[in-house]
């Protein structure tokens, strides 16, 4: 019983970034669910293949410098933001989330 194992490469599988659409990209390591990540060597997005992004309304205005603030964690109820300045300005805020009955 002879069998084989191959390796898919990045390559064989058309991957390609979503951000520039250039297809120079490597394995990055994994997310929480085990699918591969891909970071992009051209722009240097980090991506994983069939995931959407989840949008957050209402990001929050940085106190210190007035950019807005960017998702920076998210934690079973607890949501962190750091300024979009980052890392000129290094300002968190950390947000729980209630939940809608």
């Amino acid at each position: 019983m002879n069998t084989s194992t191959s390796i898919i490469t990045a390559e064989e599988l058309k991957i390609i970034c979503p951000s520039c659409n250039s297809d120079a990209v490597y394995r990055y390591g994994k997310i929480k669910t085990g699918k591969q990540r891909f970071m992009c060597i051209i722009c240097g997005n980090q991506f994983t293949p069939g995931a959407s992004k989840s949008q957050v309304k209402g990001k929050p205005v940085c106190p210190e410098c007035g950019k807005q603030m960017n998702v920076y964690k998210l934690e079973g109820n607890v949501i962190r933001f750091r300024c979009s300045g980052y890392p000129v300005c290094k300002t968190f805020k950390k947000f729980i989330m209630k939940e809608e009955e």
